[in-house]
């Protein structure tokens, strides 16, 4: 018998039989460039199939099989030999039974106890007050005031805010609803999406990690009280909700991403762990923030120009540059393509709309420049070539190189 029609006999592959070929525990003979499959590769081949049905290991068959093949099982002690093997295998498997057993009581008891965290979460939050003197409007900077409004405490959890100019913005459940919602120009995509995280590579999540502790070392250094820290197009990528806790108590933070489920689920996080925090969650496709001009200290780009790159032509920093103090920071992390990679012309196809350097190696400085930024620190902290199906530019082998940076005004250092 042939080796095909061996495999089609057992419902394995023949690549399977050249496996078990190559580690001994089938001898077939050669005729004629070709491996002959006889009665005796059967009973090798039956006994393999049994017991790896009693989860024995290819090894543990191996030594089952040499044993065989040297006794040729021809007396009693040669059987009570192997019913030997049999009971050790049973008795391993009885130990891995009960291991198992106590693992699925522990989970369970571990579920107990994340479900009874759930039930005494904290209550739900709303815009703290401190918050109204920043609010402003977008198109002519004028304070945006307030109607129908639902608060408790010093906070605003339901109404509208609107302008003289006719700009209006809607809160709700505590998050400010922009009218600045392009649908055909934020990613419906985002970093919560279990879905997402299903496909995201783990060297992705790994490079993000490391970029968001070296923004946490940076801002932990920094005196926040009373400063405003902002982290746009969450939705790719969030740094800040990581260490928030361990931040000055006393800084203003403001989230603004494109998809609801995301800002809620990052609000409810938030909310768990920290809810003293004074936190400013804005639904915002774009940078035309409803904030009061040159009322930023810091910026966290968690990727964010990139992503804002990918639906806008303009620069990020010349529609953001107006919020900025001019002693302002920007701390964040990027990554770029090598010139020439499809990943750029993937990128173009997919995002007509993109800006013309977005994800090229100059992107970050010539972005920067454009409002007077120049980068003072800078650290390349690895690269991949598979990020995964969520970045939907990328191909596959093709490297993405990542990097941290700190940028502010003043004489280049880097």
């Amino acid at each position: 018998m042939l080796i095909g029609k061996f495999a089609q006999k057992y419902n394995v592959k023949p690549d399977t039989i050249r496996y078990y070929m190559e580690l001994g525990l089938l001898i077939p003979k050669k005729r004629n460039h070709y491996y002959v499959f006889d009665k005796t590769c059967e009973e090798d081949m039956e006994i393999i199939s049994e017991l790896k049905k009693y989860r024995f290991s290819l090894q543990e068959i191996h030594k089952f099989l040499s044993f065989k093949r040297v006794t040729l099982l021809s007396n009693k002690e040669d059987y009570t030999f192997l019913t030997q093997m049999l009971e050790e295998k049973k008795e391993e498997l009885d130990d891995e039974v009960r291991s198992i057993t106590y693992s699925i009581r522990d989970i369970d008891r571990k579920v107990q106890e994340l479900n009874l965290m759930h039930t005494t979460a904290g209550e739900e939050k709303g815009i703290p007050f401190d918050f109204l003197p920043m609010l402003y409007c977008p198109s002519c900077q004028t304070s945006l005031d307030l109607r129908n409004t639902s608060t408790r405490g010093q906070q605003i959890f339901m109404g509208e805010l609107f302008c003289s100019c006719g700009y209006k913005a809607q809160i709700h459940e505590g998050i400010v609803i922009t009218e600045h919602l392009d649908k055909e120009s934020f990613n419906p995509h985002y970093i919560y999406d279990k879905e997402m995280l299903k496909i995201i590579q783990s060297s992705f999540i790994s490079l993000s990690e490391k970029a968001s502790l070296w923004v946490k070392e940076h801002l932990i250094s920094e005196n926040l009280t009373n400063k405003v820290i902002v982290e746009t197009h969450i939705d790719t990528y969030v740094f800040l909700n990581k260490y928030i806790s361990e931040l000055d108590k006393g800084a203003f933070y403001i989230f603004s991403g494109s998809t609801m489920p995301m800002l809620k689920m990052l609000k409810m996080k938030i909310e768990q762990t920290d809810p003293g925090l004074k936190i400013l969650y804005l639904l915002n496709s774009g940078l035309d923030l409803p904030i009061k001009h040159k009322a930023i200290d810091y910026v966290i780009d968690s990727y964010s120009f990139n992503e804002y790159g990918l639906f806008h032509k303009p620069l990020p920093m010349t529609v953001l540059s107006p919020y900025l103090k001019n002693e302002s920071k920007i701390i964040g992390a990027s990554f770029y393509y090598r010139d020439g990679a499809k990943s750029l012309a993937r990128m173009k196809t997919l995002h007509p709309n993109a800006s013309p350097s977005n994800l090229r190696s100059t992107f970050i400085k010539d972005n920067l420049e454009a409002a007077n930024f120049h980068i003072f620190e800078k650290e390349n902290i690895g690269l991949t070539k598979d990020p995964g199906s969520y970045i939907k530019y990328h191909v596959p082998g093709e490297t993405g190189h990542f990097f941290t940076y700190l940028a502010q005004r003043g004489s280049v250092k880097w």
